[in-house]
């Protein structure tokens, strides 16, 4: 009786694609992850560099424009039980970098606040990229 269940469990952990509960497999779960973290990079990368004020701020714009639907798309993820933790990390800290970029813009590039908010985003940044090793999603570790 008692192999007979660790055989079902068993059955049904490999049928749900080994990865623990939730809605998607972790299989299914890191290659939308990690395409919404190269989607991410590709756009940016096509900005234009900033050559002055006004500039910057409409790349700043687009950027926000960018996470703003990459936060959007990690939401609507349902990762198995084992990565929920590394996603919510994700999603917490995409959030925060968006709300520290919507305050840059309308912040003094030379001030003491841009200086902290450029800290609190580098923070933001670690904690992202930290949750992306744990989940094994490399394209996030370069966004």
């Amino acid at each position: 009786m008692r192999r007979a269940a660790l055989i079902a469990c068993a059955s049904a952990a490999a049928f749900a694609g080994c990865g623990g509960g939730g809605g998607m497999s972790a299989k299914d779960y890191r290659a939308k992850a990690d395409a919404i973290c190269s989607s991410i990079k590709a756009q940016r990368e096509r900005l234009p560099p900033a050559s002055n004020l006004d500039e910057l701020k409409a790349v700043a714009r687009s950027t926000i424009a960018i996470n703003t639907d990459a936060l959007r798309k990690f939401k609507a993820l349902d990762p198995p039980d084992d990565l929920k933790a590394p996603n919510s990390v994700i999603v917490t800290r995409l959030n925060e970098t968006l709300q520290q970029q919507q305050k840059a813009l309308s912040t003094d590039p030379r001030s003491t606040a841009m200086r902290e908010i450029n800290g609190r985003v580098a923070i933001a940044h670690a904690a992202l990229v930290a949750a992306a090793q744990q989940a094994k999603l490399p394209a996030c570790e370069q966004v």
